[in-house]
């Protein structure tokens, strides 16, 4: 992990911190993907995400959105 890339460790602060919060491992998890694909995009490094991780960010947010 690059720790000097803001857009590699926040997604995994995310992940870290939303775990222990809402005492769901998988909300925490899928956050994080949220997040990274959020923050790549943002940054404009969207190139730089892996599709298997896009989709994954995808489905954790219809899961979410769906309830």
């Amino acid at each position: 992990m690059d720790w000097d890339d803001i857009t590699e460790t926040a997604p995994a602060v995310v992940a870290a911190v939303t775990m222990p919060l809402t005492y769901s491992i998988a909300t925490g998890i899928g956050l994080g993907f949220i997040t990274y694909a959020l923050i790549k995009l943002i940054a404009g490094r969207f190139v730089d995400a892996k599709p298997a991780v896009l989709v994954l960010a995808l489905i954790f947010a219809i899961k979410f959105a769906l309830g």
